[in-house]
């Protein structure tokens, strides 16, 4: 709550000198992060250090979902579903309550969500329940990853698969940069 406010009054403070102070932007930024992680580790999250989240959603129950997300990591515009609902439409046995928009009223299937050291995940992506993601892992825009990943591979799809080894793709870009380094 005090990173909230402290972000709010920095915001309004840099849009009434019109961004004029360099470093208050930056301070802004912080803050702005840390309400971010704020709100994703109070869904359920365990967010190690130096990992941005960008306009991610993580699934929320009323009974809780969990994510364990590793150490520099980047998600952006990521769908983390640690519960699937669709069990209960063909199992009467997970049905509480008559009315599905009563509190608690269905059984979900839940499971946390596993994603290792540095790891990107693209724009779009989905991760479905129990997965679990190695270190050293790039996830392509728009992959739908349902099984787990191992270390140090790049997936893409829909279902994810294998695409090549990390060490191939850092290769690729490496060469990229030093051919195109106005392109970075």
């Amino acid at each position: 709550m005090k990173s909230r406010l402290i972000y709010l009054a920095i915001k309004v403070l840099n849009i009434i000198i019109r961004g004029s102070i360099p470093w208050l932007k930056d301070i802004e930024a912080e803050y702005g992060y840390k309400c971010i992680i704020a709100k994703h580790k109070k869904s359920g999250a365990s967010i190690g250090d130096n990992t941005l989240l960008i306009n991610c959603t993580l699934s929320s129950s009323s009974k809780g979902d969990k994510f364990i997300i590793g150490r520099n990591c980047t998600l952006t515009g990521v769908t983390l579903l640690a519960h699937d609902a669709s069990p209960t439409l063909f199992l009467p046995e997970l049905i509480n309550r008559e009315f599905s928009y009563l509190p608690k009223s269905r059984n979900s299937y839940r499971k946390t969500i596993k994603i290792g050291d540095n790891v990107f995940i693209g724009w779009n992506s989905i991760v479905l329940p129990g997965v679990k993601v190695g270190s050293n892992v790039v996830i392509g825009a728009g992959s739908v990853v349902c099984k787990d990943i191992p270390d140090n591979v790049v997936v893409a799809g829909n279902p994810a698969k294998i695409i090549k080894p990390l060490d191939d793709y850092i290769e690729n870009y490496r060469r990229l940069y030093e051919r195109h380094p106005e392109r970075f």
